[in-house]
């Protein structure tokens, strides 16, 4: 399996598992849930130089939201 592979299942799995906490608790609050986990993942495995430039990539990426 390529890591685009991996990349692509863990996205599929975890999506999944946001949409069925998404049943039970406002969209808002999981969405607030999985930035916080990964912000803090992200904090953990990057320097301080790498977790500012990532920042700016997000902050400047343009995301579609997803449609009913």
């Amino acid at each position: 399996m390529t890591d685009d592979d991996k990349l692509k299942r863990i996205y599929q799995r975890i999506f999944a598992d946001a949409m069925i906490y998404g049943e039970n608790y406002p969209m808002q609050m999981v969405a607030a849930t999985y930035l916080a986990i990964s912000m803090r993942i992200y904090k953990t495995i990057l320097d301080p130089k790498e977790y500012e430039e990532m920042l700016k990539t997000v902050m400047e990426s343009d995301i579609q939201p997803y449609k009913d």
